[in-house]
């Protein structure tokens, strides 16, 4: 079943230091029966492709009691290509967002990959995407 999704915040960042290129980045919550994972959305407007779609994702509880050590950082990346989309998890480490302040965990793909996130995550991708107008443009054709 489809979550909520609740926008919270956007930014316009520094030029890109290999194309001067300023990025934007967007966040949200979706709200789902799993609970509340937080994104972010990061990617550099006029690259036409060139650049890939930072895509960063925050799972585990939140609210009181808790803190970042009970969350993990998920990150996913994603590409134009002449016949659509290129998605690929990628260690979380290598994400241009920095999500340590919230999440204590960055996991490395093969901690994604064919295990029960996995589905998770891509489908939590597909919600952002279709239903976050504000870059619902970025990861389509």
């Amino acid at each position: 079943m489809p979550g909520t999704i609740e926008l919270t915040g956007q930014a316009e960042l520094p030029a890109c230091a290999c194309c001067g290129i300023p990025s934007r980045r967007v966040w949200g919550n979706l709200i789902d029966d799993e609970g509340t994972t937080v994104y972010v959305v990061q990617w550099a407007p006029g690259t036409n492709g060139s650049h890939a779609v930072a895509i960063g994702m925050v799972f585990g509880p939140w609210g009181e009691g808790t803190d970042r050590e009970d969350r993990a950082f998920a990150a996913v990346e994603g590409r134009l290509v002449e016949d659509g989309v290129q998605l690929m998890v990628i260690d979380a480490a290598r994400s241009p967002i920095d999500a340590a302040p919230l999440a204590a965990k960055a996991l490395r793909r093969h901690e994604i990959i064919n295990r029960p996130l996995h589905d998770r995550v891509f489908r939590y991708v597909e919600q952002i995407r279709v239903r976050d107008a504000r870059v619902a443009g970025l990861t389509s054709a």
